[in-house]
């Protein structure tokens, strides 16, 4: 109810200011006039009885909170009477008077000095011109409670701007008295003369920013805030205008005028010529963004998406806000129309974690995985099929064509689970569907009747095949049919040992890997002393740590490093064993060079990508072709020969 009385009593304020004409009243006088207005609307508003009693009393406390919300300031003259300065009024009438600016632009901007002589000069709130420009030409939200003071260089009178007008309203009053005075006969031809003069070879385009300038007023603050190419032209005339005007000795009040009017657009210039800059550098960072999602391995998380740097290292994050990110990733996964998909895709993993892929690389990448896979499944299964030969058994994988295609899903399902995500994907159909009649998708046939193919014919696996390969393995005596029977009784393992399932390659490397690790700091910790050694164990717990963002938890170094050779080699037999052996000959020569004064420290996968970055522009590399994928290969072989550093021999010698 109090509230709602402070705001009654500011409106009534407001209102008695207006019939009186003047932001000041009597405090005597409002006091009169509240108690008859109390009298006639209290069964409108019945919370204005207080004021009908003791007017005085009531009003006093609710004149403290707007003091407090620098809504009204009492001054007290010298004959003890009191004046009530109505900020709102005065914020009113201050916007009236940029609307008669907008019509006539050699008025004077208001100033400080207009206020009223008994008026504080506290009720305005000041502060520096671009800080006030800067804040509000971004959001500025209208309403009549502040008088804003832009404090100008030089000492300028401060401009008056009510918080109902917006900045951007006088940035185009201060455009329109620049060209009011560049229309003026003498100035016009004047400063086009100077302007054009010191611009030589680009007299046309400094002549053309002119013109533009003085002959469309409708379209000035679209002309500054656009014309990202000539804001070097904006500054060069706002200094020939300032340094010209430093000539004059007695100011007139329209000089002053436009001195603020050149000040403010300054100001502005530099606004929209920053805000031009960080869009251009936001559009940049977001343009390397796409293009980091078009390198291999070409699906990434949110996660891994924020650790995204350039060429120099700087983070992308940095170039642009969260927000923008998200922004962009929701544009380009949320696009397409009725007949195609977005240019970004989403899929699953089932541990939920998700993943943005683009969908022009989703075809490439099935086919490098199927690629990937098939060595790995079929080493899976051979060998699964040798153990359970070998004692005498039998799967009904090995017979049956339909559990067979169930436990090749089942191994891509565990071996490679990208692999996996992407083919149960629900976009893979309308992808596939999307690309029909596309010269290279025609070559990949992922789905047959609607149907996605049999994971035999995916993988390029014949059971047939496999179970051969299985047997071969056996010693040649299986083949014997009475002595395999009486090996069978004396050799065959119980039921329950038969069905234990052996781990996969990728988890037998990883415990693999933490097994090393952990000896590495034991040893590391025995051998503190020899700081060599010390050194090179440190370096490989560093690769180790490093190839955690580039191998993932289901695959192997050896699988990414075959998987990505198979990009970028595409010779076949010998020529293609050399030109491998070529590639990892440069790439050992180089590191040797760099591990001499390299820390472990340092050893960081920025530090390899930098490297790998700087490989993959050799010449002898730049003729190969499929440069992302060639660039991810060497980061995985510098890893590789980070971990395989020879320590062993020296560890022997301190024996």
């Amino acid at each position: 109810m109090r509230s709602m009385a402070t705001t009654n009593i500011l409106s009534i304020l407001k209102f008695f200011a207006s019939k009186q004409k003047s932001g000041v009243v009597d405090f005597g006088e409002f006091c009169a006039y509240l108690k008859k207005y109390s009298e006639h609307h209290l069964e409108e508003l019945p919370s204005l009885s207080c004021y009908i009693e003791d007017t005085v009393k009531s009003l006093l406390p609710e004149l403290e909170k707007l003091i407090s919300a620098r809504q009204v300031a009492i001054t007290e003259l010298a004959n003890e009477k009191k004046m009530i300065n109505v900020v709102p009024y005065f914020v009113d009438k201050f916007a009236e008077r940029y609307k008669d600016i907008e019509a006539t632009p050699n008025l004077p901007f208001p100033t400080i000095a207009d206020l009223p002589k008994i008026t504080p000069k506290t009720i305005v709130t000041t502060d520096s011109a671009d800080s006030i420009l800067y804040k509000f030409l971004d959001n500025q939200e209208l309403n009549d409670r502040t008088l804003y003071g832009l404090i100008l260089p030089n000492d300028e009178p401060i401009i008056i701007l009510p918080s109902n007008v917006e900045v951007k309203g006088l940035v185009e009053n201060s455009l329109a008295k620049v060209q009011y005075m560049l229309k003026k006969e003498g100035y016009h031809d004047y400063f086009l003369k100077k302007l054009t003069g010191t611009n030589p070879g680009k007299e046309l385009t400094a002549k053309n920013f002119f013109n533009r300038f003085v002959d469309r007023p409708d379209h000035a603050i679209e002309i500054l805030s656009q014309s990202s190419e000539d804001f070097y032209l904006w500054h060069q005339l706002c200094y020939f205008i300032k340094q010209d005007y430093k000539k004059v000795k007695d100011y007139t009040q329209e000089d002053i005028s436009t001195i603020q009017a050149i000040m403010i657009t300054e100001i502005a210039a530099n606004y929209f010529k920053s805000r031009a800059m960080d869009k251009s550098k936001r559009d940049t960072a977001l343009k390397t963004l796409d293009q980091l999602l078009n390198k291999p391995p070409y699906y990434f998380t949110y996660d891994d998406i924020t650790t995204f740097v350039d060429s120099k290292g700087q983070p992308l994050l940095s170039q642009y806000s969260e927000q923008d990110l998200k922004d962009w990733l929701h544009e380009k996964s949320t696009g397409g129309d009725a007949h195609s998909l977005p240019d970004l895709l989403i899929f699953k993993m089932e541990d939920e974690k998700k993943y943005f892929i683009f969908k022009s690389k989703i075809l490439q990448l099935v086919i490098r995985l199927c690629t990937e896979a098939r060595e790995v499944v079929r080493r899976t299964i051979t060998d699964h099929w040798y153990i359970v030969l070998k004692n005498f058994g039998s799967l009904p994988e090995m017979h049956d064509q339909q559990a067979f295609e169930a436990r090749l899903q089942q191994e891509v399902r565990e071996q490679s689970p990208v692999l996996y995500s992407l083919l149960t994907a629900s976009f893979l159909p309308l992808l596939t569907y999307e690309k029909f009649g596309d010269e290279d998708a025609d070559k990949v046939t992922l789905f047959a009747n609607g149907e996605l193919i049999p994971y035999s014919e995916l993988l390029l696996m014949n059971r047939h095949e496999i179970l051969t390969d299985s047997k071969i393995k056996l010693p040649f005596w299986y083949t014997l049919p009475v002595i395999s029977w009486i090996a069978k009784m004396m050799l065959k393992q119980p039921k329950r040992r038969r069905n234990i399932k052996p781990k996969t390659s990728a988890q037998q490397y990883h415990e693999k890997e933490s097994k090393e690790s952990l000896e590495n700091m034991e040893t590391n910790a025995m051998i503190s002393k020899n700081s060599n050694i010390s050194r090179k164990i440190q370096l490989k717990e560093a690769a180790r740590s490093a190839e955690k963002n580039l191998v993932s938890e289901k695959s192997t170094l050896d699988r990414e490093l075959e998987s990505y050779e198979h990009i970028w080699n595409k010779k076949l037999g010998e020529s293609r064993t050399n030109l491998t052996e070529d590639v990892n000959v440069l790439i050992r020569d180089y590191m040797r060079t760099v591990l001499r004064t390299m820390s472990p420290s340092g050893f960081t996968i920025e530090r390899i990508r930098s490297l790998a970055s700087t490989l993959t522009k050799t010449p002898a590399l730049m003729k190969i072709g499929e440069l992302d994928a060639l660039e991810r290969y060497i980061q995985l072989y510098i890893i590789k020969l980070v971990k395989n550093l020879p320590t062993y021999s020296q560890l022997e010698s301190l024996k």
